[in-house]
């Protein structure tokens, strides 16, 4: 019942803040984006290890990568070399709170990847507040503005959707403005 009742309220918020969020919108493929930010699940190792194959392999490109994982535990922990954030750091309803999760918020990368395959309110949260000029991210539940949403099988996991982010990012034709 408490459950229901966080959920409501959390999903209200969510719809409120988005009402009022304003941002600049700004298409962009992997190629064009110099700065990309990447929330994501890091509860599981799998999860974790893909999406941080995927942020190395965009650094070798040379662009400028910002991390920030969510731990579903109450225990911060250890040993990870990226920022994060874990249910300790959540207010009552589940918006985070941590000074690297707002500070995360704030950053105006080009280009914000929602790695979020459980549908972790949190991240949904972060996605909705960020300052990205093109957002994209899985499939969800919740409210959201990402300018695009892939939907991707359960069992298919990050590395699949970073393929299916490849093809059709390679898609878009920008125009020179």
């Amino acid at each position: 019942m408490l459950e229901k009742i966080r959920s409501a309220f959390f999903k209200k918020n969510l719809r409120r803040a988005l009402t009022t969020h304003k941002r600049q919108r700004k298409s962009h493929t992997l190629e064009s984006a110099r700065t990309i930010s990447i929330l994501f699940d890091a509860t599981l190792a799998k999860h974790k290890d893909e999406t941080l194959e995927f942020a190395q392999n965009l650094e070798k490109k040379g662009k400028k990568v910002s991390l920030l994982g969510y731990v579903k535990d109450k225990q911060p922990p250890t040993g990870l070399t990226f920022d994060f954030f874990f249910q300790k750091e959540l207010t009552w309803i589940g918006v985070p709170k941590s000074e690297k999760a707002l500070a995360f918020i704030k950053e105006r990368p080009d280009l914000l990847l929602c790695f979020n395959p459980a549908d972790e309110a949190p991240l949904a949260w972060l996605a909705a507040q960020a300052q990205a000029a093109m957002k994209i991210g899985f499939m969800t539940d919740y409210s959201n503005d990402f300018d695009m949403i892939l939907e991707i099988p359960a069992e298919k996991g990050i590395r699949y959707f970073t393929e299916q982010l490849h093809q059709y990012l390679d898609k878009i034709v920008l125009s020179a403005k």
